[in-house]
């Protein structure tokens, strides 16, 4: 039972010091942890009922008996004797922490409802297979995700959602003040992830128009990226844009291509009707530089209101993995080296 007490004693003494130093690093970033699957922290249970286990149902080591006892207990122990059951500590410490990783442990602020004043911002982008021309450099698709991706990153207060279009129309992320979540989607967005045969601006228009639905922002807008060829039955690109007026919600069109193309031309007219209709504004992307200075000039401009900002809570769970590492390094070493065992 003594080794049972020291090995705990051991282990929670690491897997407290690693919380505890990972704790400090973080500093007053991290004012509250909150644990996003809880129940894995049962799993701490089974490593101290093994233990326990073997404490108690072990069979006695076999012994040597002496002569002369009172000789050996003249011989000083040495400080390794007392650290004997420290790599069973160590890698009971590097099990908890491993636990409570699995917990995914995630920081946020203590009652964090903070107002921010900013924009509702739906971005609908046109996945068709003509954005895979390259008349802008690399190809209309990837000029596209450059200038969405800058202008969220610009755009630090403003919640954003994202629609995709093709034949149909679907929404990637609804409403959001995550940035890093909707950028990452942004740059995994491909073409071929739905169909692309035809253009369904008036489809994708709608589906953004949908997310700004229960916005309580005083200023909402959609940003329309394409290539301006509508060719798809359904939704009346115009009628979308006369309930967007009604709504108070602005479109900017932003045209992706250049009127000289031949293969897959553009369609000016259309977008410039769909702004106008809302007082929004139409915009041609020939280069990505140019876009983006006059579109956030443009945004900066719109009116701005206050919104609740969602909680983001960020994930703690890489943090642990590096303490898990370093005990289960200081157990073997020990066990191998200096507090090597003979039988």
């Amino acid at each position: 039972m003594s080794w049972y007490l020291r090995t705990l004693g051991f282990g929670v003494a690491a897997a407290a010091l690693c919380l505890g130093a990972i704790a400090l690093r973080l500093g007053a970033g991290v004012r509250h942890v909150i644990f996003a699957q809880p129940l894995w922290l049962l799993l701490a249970l089974v490593p101290l009922a093994a233990m326990a286990a073997r404490a108690v149902f072990a069979p006695t080591p076999a012994t040597m008996h002496f002569t002369r006892k009172r000789s050996f207990e003249r011989i000083p122990g040495g400080f390794a004797t007392y650290l004997a059951d420290l790599p069973d500590g160590l890698r009971l410490g590097a099990v908890l922490v491993l636990v409570v990783a699995c917990a995914r442990p995630q920081s946020t602020r203590l009652n964090e409802r903070i107002e921010h004043e900013g924009i509702d911002i739906a971005i609908a982008l046109d996945l068709s297979e003509s954005m895979k021309n390259d008349d802008l450099r690399p190809d209309r698709l990837t000029a596209a995700k450059l200038v969405i991706d800058d202008f969220i990153a610009r755009r630090p207060n403003d919640r954003v959602a994202l629609v995709a279009f093709g034949s149909s129309a679907s929404t990637i992320a609804p409403l959001t003040m995550d940035h890093g979540v909707l950028r990452n989607l942004i740059g995994q967005i491909r073409l071929g992830v739905m169909d692309g045969n035809q253009t369904a601006i008036g489809a994708g228009l709608g589906v953004a128009l949908n997310r700004l639905e229960e916005s309580d922002a005083k200023s909402k807008i959609v940003v329309l990226l394409t290539d301006g060829v509508h060719n798809a039955d359904g939704v009346d690109p115009d009628s979308v844009a006369q309930k967007a007026a009604e709504r108070g919600v602005i479109i900017y069109t932003v045209l992706m291509g250049r009127h000289s193309t031949g293969a897959a031309s553009v369609d000016s007219g259309q977008l410039e009707r769909l702004a106008s209709a809302t007082g929004g504004y139409a915009y041609l992307a020939e280069d990505v530089g140019e876009l983006q200075t006059s579109f956030q000039d443009l945004l900066n401009k719109l009116e701005r209101s206050e919104i609740e900002g969602e909680q983001i809570r960020a994930e703690l769970f890489g943090w642990l993995l590096w303490p898990v590492l370093l005990l289960l390094m200081l157990d073997i070493g020990l066990r191998n080296t200096r507090l090597r065992r003979f039988p």
